[in-house]
């Protein structure tokens, strides 16, 4: 009867040392569960959280497909696996942070904090989150360890809080349109996307409103335009969503007019319809002499540039500006230049500014003569005010290189005399000097 008192008791005593081995076994975990894409006190702040469950011996942390975010004790024999979960057995030793993963492929040069499938629980030894730029000019991100110290930013950042990594890197990334067919005429935000090569540029192509295509010019799929591309159908640009424009726009309006006067006049605005996406719009204004043309850029054929006299403006009515114009006279000697008796091409004729704005062109002694009024001796100008028919010569004030009419040639050379001889040579050496 001893016997069977002292087991009892033995028993008794080992119950109670079991369960209170047991109870010392038992861990304590944070504990949470709230949608990832509203995960602020579950995600950042575990700490809030305790839970007080008992004979738990594994805390977890999980991103889960339904798209919810958990921190809890593990279950016996529930899977758990990086890089969607996470265990650990020491007390509350579930603090793993998230980080944005994505390892190389062309969507990785931004991603979104909103998507699980970018998101991986971090290891216990691995809490550091890294964005890092690849041989290949790609971007990986992932759980790891800190850039090493001295490293350009541009090449690696890392960074210890949850989901750190996300948006675009590098910052200099470029970020474009991209869309393709016929909903992608209006450019829209959600069509944003990082390109992805650092070097990229955006572009814009198309044949019609509803067959547009936008994007980088890293695109290796599908419609592309090289970043060097000469081809007049891709518009290339260098700065973030640049490549917004539509198929066809308002091109404002704008001083029209051949031939205008040096101050424009206000009933030469023109409308200058639709421009397409590949069109500059603006004005143009080209002085050539003493001749002002003036437009629309999106109509002008070829470039507008110093080389070809051209000044442009972007707004509406801009180029209304006074030009100020140097008047100008052919100057030549037929003996000299051959073109100077006929002036089939008076263009090509060597030309002089004339500020007393009346040029001359007279025969004398056989030799055309062609230039301003005032560079002329006296005899000269007495013999044109006078008329005298054998010189042929006329004056104009209007337009710039006025004095461009071809001279008869049945003028006689019996008509030279000493005085006329003397006059020749003297321009001669004029224009010699």
């Amino acid at each position: 009867m001893a016997m069977r008192g002292y087991s009892l008791c033995v028993f008794l005593i080992t119950a109670i040392v079991v369960s209170q081995l047991d109870s010392s076994w038992a861990i304590q975990c944070y504990n949470c569960t709230s949608p990832f894409t509203s995960a602020e006190s579950c995600l950042m702040n575990p700490t809030t959280q305790t839970s007080s469950q008992s004979n738990c011996t594994e805390c977890f942390t999980s991103i889960n497909t339904d798209g919810t975010f958990t921190r809890g004790c593990l279950d016996s024999g529930t899977p758990c696996a990086l890089p969607s979960c996470m265990s650990c057995n020491g007390e509350h030793c579930n603090t793993n942070r998230v980080c944005q993963q994505c390892l190389g492929s062309e969507d990785c040069a931004t991603t979104s904090v909103n998507a699980t499938k970018y998101s991986a629980v971090c290891s216990n030894d691995s809490q550091v989150c890294v964005n890092q730029v690849n041989d290949n000019q790609t971007v990986t991100r992932q759980c790891g360890n800190a850039c090493a110290s001295g490293l350009d930013a541009s090449k690696c950042s890392s960074c210890t809080a949850s989901l750190c990594n996300g948006g675009y890197f590098p910052e200099s990334r470029r970020q474009c349109y991209t869309c393709s067919g016929e909903g992608c005429d209006t450019a829209a935000e959600s069509m944003i996307g990082g390109c992805t090569q650092i070097d990229a540029k955006c572009f814009t192509t198309g044949t019609s409103a509803t067959n547009m295509t936008r994007g980088c010019t890293s695109n290796t799929t599908g419609i592309t335009c090289a970043a060097n591309s000469t081809d007049p159908s891709c518009l290339i640009c260098d700065s973030n969503s640049c490549n917004s424009l539509q198929y066809e726009r308002d091109a404002g309006s704008c001083m029209v007019c051949d031939n205008c006067p040096a101050t424009p006049e206000a009933d030469k605005k023109k409308s200058c319809g639709q421009a397409l996406y590949n069109q500059t719009t603006g004005c143009y204004t080209v002085t050539t002499g003493s001749t002002v043309n003036r437009g629309c850029l999106n109509n002008l054929v070829g470039e507008c540039s110093v080389t070809n006299s051209c000044t442009s403006c972007s707004e509406t009515d801009c180029n209304v500006g006074a030009v100020d114009i140097a008047f100008q006279c052919i100057a030549c000697i037929s003996n000299e230049v051959s073109d100077c008796w006929s002036a089939k091409d008076p263009n090509s004729l060597p030309v002089v500014d004339c500020a007393s704005g009346t040029c001359f062109s007279g025969v004398w002694n056989g030799l055309g003569v062609r230039d301003c009024f005032s560079s002329a001796s006296q005899l000269m100008q007495y013999q044109c005010n006078a008329n005298l028919e054998a010189h042929q010569c006329t004056l104009c004030t209007t337009p710039t290189k006025c004095n461009n009419k071809a001279f008869n040639a049945a003028a006689s050379l019996n008509q030279m005399g000493l005085i006329g001889l003397l006059t020749a040579l003297v321009i001669a050496l004029r224009s010699t000097l």
